[in-house]
């Protein structure tokens, strides 16, 4: 499925969230539409022109648009800022099967500033919250019910704007890992930011991971969090060193982002029934490596994790627990444990400043959309 079609599923999740919230109040009757400030009649956003693989060469603009009304049971937010994933600069690379021009964004956060009515979008009136939708806009219209998520008081808006994509993403790595009985994992380029969130989660579940990281100054800084194993790829002797913790701790579970051969490298090196599962694509290459022989003989595995299949697992009732529990988890520690952090870009130099910043090479550090 594409990231698009991830994120509607997950749109779908946050239905649990609404209900947490009040939901239940639905069943008392409705309220009329409300604006809490004077909204102007027109706004900026980004939208997609033209595709192109090389990103630098994508056609990104700023265009001024009517701002977008809410119908009943959707509310207004008021952006504040809205993240760039890993995710987002692929939808860049592709021309849009719906035609240009393609508005932009897939989550972000913001004050709901009028409802359209309803007693759940009335109610969000003046509330901070994390949406999914098309966020690199100075407003967005979502479902009161399906897209949004309250947020804590103690936090600052613009702080929640990636509440969803890495914070879930970690919290479904480690129960992945818990349901395989395992205790301990390897995860590869771990310097980045839901990389130094594995390192503060795993903490507090008790869990164990082997951070594999491509710099001196990321092992330092992974250091830093508290991580206690670290192996470094620009050293000569990392896969022996792999080797050996592997077999000292007894590591049966892998978490790759990267792709290209690192997958097939890691899973030669794990006991018989060992298992890698592929949940990025860092390298923009295919995942080789493997060797016949640990799929057929060693019972190893290599497969895919997509963090919307493991939140539909088990079925309707898991599902909605799932999403409850995981929302309640980053809110809890939204400004500890998932906490970012952001390098800022306006409207216009997002594009110029993402390209910038990956080609750097960076790591921790994610780009934030702030209006």
């Amino acid at each position: 499925p594409t990231f698009r079609a991830a994120m509607a599923a997950m749109a779908m999740l946050a239905t649990a969230g609404a209900i947490a919230v009040g939901g239940a109040a639905l069943l008392h009757g409705k309220r009329k539409a409300g604006e809490v400030e004077a909204i102007p009649k027109k706004m900026r956003r980004l939208v997609l022109r033209e595709a192109n693989a090389d990103l630098k060469w994508a056609k990104i603009e700023a265009e001024e648009v009517d701002t977008p009304k809410p119908r009943s049971g959707q509310i207004l937010v008021k952006m504040a800022a809205a993240p760039v994933n890993p995710s987002d600069d692929g939808v860049w690379k592709v021309p849009p099967k719906q035609g240009y021009p393609l508005p932009l964004g897939n989550e972000g956060s913001g004050t709901v500033v009028a409802s359209g009515g309803g007693f759940l979008a009335t109610r969000l009136l003046g509330k901070k919250v994390a949406i999914m939708g098309k966020t690199y806009a100075e407003y967005a219209v979502v479902d009161a019910m399906k897209g949004a998520f309250t947020l804590p008081d103690d936090v600052p808006v613009e702080n929640a704007c990636a509440f969803f994509v890495n914070p879930f993403t970690v919290v479904g790595i480690v129960d992945t890992v818990k349901q395989s009985g395992g205790k301990i994992f390897i995860h590869t380029a771990a310097a980045s930011q839901l990389g130094q969130m594995l390192v503060k989660y795993c903490k507090q579940e008790n869990m164990t991971i082997v951070n594999l990281v491509r710099r001196k100054e990321q092992a330092q800084a992974l250091r830093e969090l508290g991580a206690e194993y670290i192996v470094d790829t620009s050293d000569s002797d990392w896969q022996s060193k792999m080797e050996g913790l592997i077999k000292e701790l007894g590591i049966k579970h892998c978490f790759d982002c990267i792709a290209g051969d690192m997958p097939g490298t890691i899973l030669s090196m794990l006991p018989p029934g060992g298992t890698v599962w592929v949940y990025g694509r860092l390298s923009d290459k295919p995942v080789g490596e493997i060797q016949p022989l640990d799929l057929i003989y060693r019972g190893k595995k290599i497969q895919g994790f997509l963090l919307t299949s493991w939140m539909f697992k088990g079925g309707m009732l898991s599902t909605l627990r799932r999403s409850m529990r995981t929302a309640d988890l980053v809110r809890k520690y939204l400004a500890t444990v998932f906490a970012s952090d952001f390098q800022d870009a306006t409207l216009d130099n997002l594009q110029k400043d993402y390209c910038a910043l990956k080609q750097s090479g960076a790591t921790g550090k994610k780009l934030r959309l702030r209006f």
